[in-house]
């Protein structure tokens, strides 16, 4: 017999609950973890920008004294804590996650658009209904969704646990340049859903701003930056998109038939143009930009990494072709190996 019905209940609804003392927050199942401010700007950001957020679990219960249903939260108590307190001007969203409402509380927000806070209270979450469900039974069900749980990888905790300025410079980036990452097949859809187009983009803008690093530090960086990052974003931005369009005209399309679409190469070769633009820290390369080295110079010069994997008679290979593809081959995410191959690559086109 079921037990639970999926409903939605706007903020509004929230609100009331909680003057009427009938929503509880702090029942016997929730962890006591507390969020932090960028935790919480994050989540009001996504609900400004009218994106959903995951669902509520709620156990309603009659109180025979009162005769009023209490609505005792199981699991998303973080969440409706942060939502309450933004909606009682606890808190105003960060201007590094909203630059438009950013730094403004919610009684502010009519000052920047009339239909924002109806809008705000309006938006509808999702909630499972737990009616009169026991304890044991609450807990069995957690035990079943925890079950069927796929394992986080290493980008997805980071994701989890992360909401600084990188980690939103990083997804946006990501996402406005999926149909690159697909159509080139440099990720796959799959991938894509397992956030490993964030973490591409994570690790090529850590070497724009501080030179070509390993990926296992890519968790470093968003501790590092998760209170500040001092850069233009929108500088960055634009030199990450100019990068894409060069590769895009550089392989006219053709880029999934290239060695290159291999994601461990096509960082390299991203970091190798960004040093020929605009400069990489720790790259000693000569710099001639692309556009004066000519497209389709540059063009003819790359193909010669296909060669260099395809050649079935290695003897034919130089010295510094062979350790480029003992490069590609072992080691592919160390420091030391993705310098050489970006160095490498900038002789291949410049030279």
């Amino acid at each position: 017999m079921k037990n639970f019905d999926t409903r939605t209940y706007s903020i509004n609804d929230f609100l009331e609950w909680s003057d009427n003392g009938q929503l509880e927050l702090s029942p016997k199942f929730q962890r006591r973890s507390v969020w932090t401010d960028t935790a919480r700007s994050y989540l009001m950001d996504t609900i400004v920008s009218g994106k959903p957020m995951p669902k509520v679990f709620i156990r309603q219960k009659l109180n025979p004294q009162t005769r009023k249903s209490i609505r005792e939260v199981v699991d998303g108590q973080q969440r409706l804590r942060t939502i309450l307190s933004f909606m009682k001007d606890g808190f105003a969203i960060s201007k590094r996650h909203n630059k438009e409402y950013g730094g403004l509380y919610f009684s502010q927000l009519n000052e920047i658009d009339e239909d924002i806070q109806g809008q705000i209270l309006n938006y509808e979450i999702s909630v499972d209904l737990l009616v009169n469900m026991s304890d044991p039974d609450v807990l069995d069900v957690f035990s079943r969704l925890n079950s069927y749980s796929v394992t986080l990888n290493e980008q997805e905790k980071i994701n989890a646990n992360h909401f600084g300025p990188f980690k939103t410079l990083a997804d946006g980036l990501a996402h406005s340049n999926n149909s690159f990452w697909l159509k080139n097949k440099i990720i796959s859809e799959q991938n894509v859903l397992r956030m490993i187009d964030v973490q591409m983009t994570a690790d090529l803008l850590i070497g724009m701003v501080d030179g070509i690093k390993s990926k296992k530090q890519i968790k470093k960086y968003y501790e590092q930056y998760e209170k500040g990052f001092d850069f233009d974003t929108e500088e960055l931005e634009q030199k990450f998109g100019a990068i894409i369009t060069i590769i895009s005209e550089l392989f006219d399309n053709n880029l999934k038939k290239r060695e290159f679409r291999r994601p461990h190469v096509f960082y390299s070769l991203f970091m190798t143009l960004y040093h020929m633009e605009y400069g990489v820290e720790n790259l000693t390369a000569n710099r001639i930009k692309v556009e004066d080295l000519g497209y389709a110079r540059a063009s003819q010069k790359l193909e010669r990494i296909d060669y260099i994997f395809s050649e079935e008679d290695k003897s034919l290979l130089t010295k510094e072709d062979k350790q480029f593809l003992e490069d590609c081959r072992r080691a592919t995410t160390d420091t030391a190996v993705r310098i050489r191959r970006s160095e490498f690559l900038s002789k291949v086109i410049t030279e």
